[in-house]
């Protein structure tokens, strides 16, 4: 059906939005909800959006280690001690040159009463200093050893404190100041368009497209249409189902393939007694859910079943551990070892705007589980809520919620793990035995040690079944093929380094 439709869009409707060979239109689901303040989240589309108007520390690509970004080298000169050497001429949008104590007035930001609700501020808890040796040297001290610094720091933005400071949170939200190659010119009415300008004297300027226009298009087929149309020039969050009918309609897509996990949080730190408490129940949600099916059919075999917090490809990724097998059997067999033979009810709370058939899929779940007892009240939440509820732990009743195990943040796994964990604040999981294990791995910085010390922790994370691990995720992108030199990294697309040939 789609695909008739997208071919005859493509062939009856003509070009409705006239644009300059260097803009580039793009169409998404949403702007991040604190608009510019990039601290309170690191998935697309917001990251995308933030990539280009600021910049960090360091940046990650697909491989395992941290590449230079406002830092252009570290070291490590005690397990507690980094010293980051900063790249040199860097300039913010509003003209103020780049220096170290500029980053230390973000980390007192995310430090501060003001701050520390965001996200991201979660990031600094074992940060004890930041210090500014010269004008171009870092220092930052941690209070345990952490192996992977170099890398959280990548989803740090490094925002113009100043200007912070004068117009404070609600007005530097409207117009933020970083020092990427793009700055934001206008949200446009109602917060439903943006105008990004390319910024002359940013270190990594722009390739061609001097202008991005954004525009919020919340229903997927309307985003769908305006792409085929010829309305926007690429279109970010498509789903699966989209990828054959776009290719078939004359469109360039890209499948990326994320280390982040789909899963289902399941909450053992619930106020009062709850099933889940028992790992015997938490398995036998693992056991009840047919994953392959969700992999192979819903996903169309894009992504595979998982059964632990480290993909394939990802740092401690542990081979001998396999995703829990599709085994109703099993599951009714555990449930009733924990004495719930004539089943049991539970709350589960989810997002279903991710860009994948998320919707489809947690009803998949939720049949499954009914299968074996377990019924499901099935309840849809919008993102907003999501993130407010998991950086405060105000879930209620919920039992469990969608979760991305966040791999992609650091192309690591200690971020998830951390977070499915009595270290997380605010945590909705904790098992105090595996706290040691997560601390040794911090603290080793020989990686092959750290790498045995995650496959380790693999194993056990399995056992303990924080999760109803389902599949790695894909982030799909349609766009034109006018566009060329398409290049992502985890955190998005790289904008500046894009092409458009107009006619």
């Amino acid at each position: 059906m789609w695909r008739k439709t997208l071919i005859l869009l493509a062939a009856s409707i003509a070009l409705a939005t006239a644009a300059r060979a260097q803009d580039l239109r793009v169409a998404v689901a949403a702007f991040p909800t604190s608009l510019g303040v990039p601290y309170t989240g690191i998935s697309q589309p917001s990251s995308e959006l933030w990539l280009s108007v600021f910049d960090a520390l360091t940046v990650l690509d697909w491989s395992k280690e941290a590449k230079p970004g406002l830092a252009l080298s570290w070291e490590n000169k005690t397990p507690t001690v980094w010293t980051f050497h900063l790249r040199p001429g860097v300039t913010f949008h509003n003209g103020k040159s780049f220096a170290a104590q500029d980053v230390v007035e973000v980390f007192k930001l995310l430090k501060s009463p003001e701050g520390s609700g965001y996200l991201i501020a979660a990031e600094t808890q074992n940060i004890a200093d930041v210090r500014a040796k010269d004008s171009l040297t870092l220092e930052i001290e941690t209070r345990t050893p952490d192996a992977i610094l170099p890398k959280r720091l990548s989803i740090i933005m490094i925002i113009e404190p100043d200007h912070w400071r004068n117009v404070g949170r609600d007005g530097f939200a409207r117009k933020p100041i970083g020092t990427g190659p793009y700055r934001l010119i206008s949200w446009g009415g109602g917060d439903k368009d943006a105008t990004l300008e390319a910024f002359a004297a940013s270190w990594r300027p722009a390739k061609s497209i001097k202008r991005l226009q954004y525009r919020v298009i919340l229903e997927h087929t309307s985003r769908l249409q305006a792409l085929v149309s010829q309305q926007v020039d690429m279109v970010t969050g498509l789903q699966v189902d989209d990828v054959e009918d776009l290719r078939a309609g004359g469109l360039q897509v890209t499948v990326q393939q994320n280390p982040q996990i789909k899963s289902l949080a399941l909450r053992n730190l619930k106020p009062g007694a709850s099933p889940l408490k028992d790992v015997r129940v938490r398995r036998a949600l693992n056991y009840a859910v047919d994953k392959d099916a969700i992999a192979r059919v819903m996903m169309q075999g894009y992504v595979a079943a998982i059964g632990q917090g480290a993909p394939p490809g990802i740092t401690g990724h542990n081979p001998d551990v396999k995703p829990y097998a599709y085994d109703p059997p099993k599951a009714r067999t555990l449930l009733a070892e924990a004495g719930y033979a004539k089943g049991l009810k539970l709350l589960f709370s989810v997002v279903t705007t991710t860009g994948t058939p998320d919707a489809v899929m947690y009803q998949k779940v939720a049949q499954d589980l009914a299968a074996v007892g377990v019924s499901v009240d099935l309840q849809t939440t919008t993102f907003a809520d999501y993130q407010s509820r998991y950086t405060f732990g105000n879930w209620g009743d919920v039992d469990a919620f969608s979760q991305i195990w966040n791999n992609a943040a650091f192309q690591d796994p200690i971020r998830a793990v951390e977070y499915f964990s009595c270290l997380k604040i605010n945590p909705f999981f904790c098992e105090q035995d595996l706290v040691s294990d997560i601390t040794k791995i911090n603290a080793e910085i020989e990686p092959a040690k750290r790498e045995s010390l995650l496959r380790n922790y693999m194993a056990r994370i399995h056992d303990a079944a924080p999760a109803i691990w389902l599949t790695n995720s894909l982030y799909v992108t349609g766009y034109q093929p006018r566009v060329t030199h398409f290049e992502m990294l985890p955190s998005g697309v790289t904008f500046e380094k894009l092409e458009v040939k107009r006619p």
